[in-house]
């Protein structure tokens, strides 16, 4: 009697899963800052329309990447981070320049003559963008921590395994002061990642000085 064929390995990469997985999740959020942008379209400008718009997208991916992470222990942390690793370093690259762009569109914004209220949703939304820079940076470390192995983390921080917290702890870290405190990188490829973050954050903060000082220019101006 034949033998049945055995049925076939799935022969989709691994990455290409990662990016659906990921880039499903990207899409919804950027889905509803469309909506929340065309919603603020009936009322607002389009530039300020914009704007609320990539509001909403960001904190919701923000939002969903704490809701997500926060409860994982720390055990499954380290098998979690091989599941869900897969597109998550282009998705990161991809935020960094929406961000970037976003703050293209807040420049702009506050250069012109602004009112109070728009003025405060340009300052909101710097608020907003750098959350996210930093949450994604975050969820990343968590991915690529460990890389090589529960026994081998990327990343050594005292006092027991870590959780999202930690991570979280780490990212923002380099986000306000461009270096590590208590922790101690273990590998090459770690310390790259953070060298990027570090570069990355320096240039963000540079140019939220930069929008501040409009900011500050046009309320002291009345404008």
């Amino acid at each position: 009697m034949a033998r049945s064929p055995s049925p076939k390995a799935d022969p989709k990469p691994k990455a290409l899963k990662g990016w659906r997985r990921h880039g499903l999740r990207l899409a919804a959020c950027a889905a509803f800052g469309v909506a929340a942008g065309a919603l603020a379209g009936l009322f607002a400008p389009a530039k300020i329309a914009t704007v609320i718009g990539w509001d909403a997208a960001a904190a919701a991916y923000a939002a969903r990447v704490w809701f997500t992470l926060s409860p994982i222990p720390a055990k499954e942390i380290q098998t979690w981070s091989r599941k869900e690793d897969e597109g998550r370093g282009a998705i990161t690259l991809i935020l960094t320049a929406a961000v970037a762009g976003s703050f293209a569109a807040i420049f702009d914004m506050v250069s012109a003559k602004s009112g109070g209220a728009a003025l405060a949703l340009g300052a909101l939304t710097i608020l907003i963008s750098w959350m996210l820079l930093h949450t994604t940076f975050a969820a990343h470390y968590a991915h690529r921590c460990f890389d090589g192995g529960p026994d081998k983390p990327g990343i050594d921080f005292p006092g027991g395994p870590p959780v999202f917290s930690d991570f979280a702890y780490y990212a923002f870290t380099i986000g306000m002061t461009f270096q590590v405190s208590d922790t101690d990188t273990q590998s090459s490829a770690m310390r790259r990642l953070t060298l990027l973050h570090g570069v990355v954050s320096f240039v963000f903060n540079t140019v939220i000085i930069a929008i501040s000082v409009s900011l500050a220019s046009n309320l002291m101006g009345g404008k």
